[in-house]
């Protein structure tokens, strides 16, 4: 019954950060530790000790939040949303601290699910209709967020050092990807308050949070197109990061953050509440 919940995907229940933690470990530990190097190249089954470590902290995760979540007996949908998204954050940052090619053990981590997820989104797609589509959205948007909070850690562990924060996926780390991710976030929720008929009040809350968010990226993009000397020069803090057009105590990074994290905390909740509507209507099984 867990695993039929529309919420339970890999990353919103903590399978893919505590899968990329188990691979990190994998790869890191030996390093760290030469003795225990010995037998880290032997493969069971086909697979290798990264793979089984993957496998190991992805399932190990999924257990623990259902643990954490559980109450009374009971599953609540907000509480196992809330305690995955709480898990994962951590071992994601776990992850992170090693500092060994993020992208590249996440990659590892997650290709292993790959022919589930593909599975898990055609069927709900064919069971939830226009929920699948919000929960896909959430999903990307979890991801995203992720991909800030890894920036952020990189700041403080780097002692503020921007030029060594860029994240997971550093490649992507300029303007026209922010804003594009952004601007497709923004006009996704604005569409998703269309067609769910503007009911969803937590759903207008995220829509707000984005729009706020969207004014920045859009006077960032503009800058970066039409005066790149005075972008680089310090104008990429936008309006109100610190030294922006406004300012305020938060550097870029940290502020993105914040944006992000205001956005994501009620579009989950607007998720919870669109699941929770569905709960009186029937759907086929598996």
């Amino acid at each position: 019954a867990i695993l039929r919940n529309p919420m339970a995907d890999p990353y919103i229940i903590g399978t893919a950060a505590g899968a990329s933690l188990g691979a990190t470990i994998g790869i890191v530990v030996p390093l760290l530790v030469p003795a225990l190097a010995i037998g880290a190249g032997s493969a069971w089954l086909g697979l290798g000790i990264v793979q089984l470590l993957a496998f190991t902290g992805g399932i190990g995760t999924v257990l623990l939040v259902i643990a954490v979540a559980r109450s009374g007996g009971r599953l609540p949908s907000v509480t196992l949303l809330l305690t995955g998204y709480a898990v994962s954050s951590l071992l994601a940052a776990g992850a992170a601290l090693s500092g060994h090619g993020l992208w590249f053990v996440g990659l590892s981590a997650l290709l292993p699910w790959t022919p589930l997820l593909v599975y898990e989104i055609v069927w709900k797609r064919e069971r939830y209709g226009l929920f699948a589509t919000f929960l896909a959205v959430a999903f990307i948007q979890t991801l995203h967020m992720g991909e800030h909070s890894v920036q952020v850690l990189q700041m403080l562990g780097t002692h503020g050092d921007l030029a060594h924060s860029h994240g997971v996926f550093g490649q992507l780390d300029f303007e026209t990807v922010h804003f594009v991710a952004d601007t497709l976030l923004w006009l996704a929720l604005g569409v998703f308050l269309v067609l769910f008929r503007g009911a969803n009040r937590w759903l207008w809350v995220a829509f707000a949070a984005a729009s706020l968010h969207q004014i920045e990226h859009f006077y960032l993009f503009w800058m970066y197109l039409v005066d790149r000397g005075t972008y680089v020069a310090g104008g990429f803090a936008g309006i109100m990061g610190s030294g922006g057009v406004i300012g305020s105590p938060l550097g870029r990074p940290y502020l993105h953050f914040s944006y992000n994290m205001i956005v994501i905390v009620p579009m989950l909740v607007a998720l919870w509440d669109q699941a929770r509507s569905m709960d009186a209507t029937p759907h086929p099984r598996r």
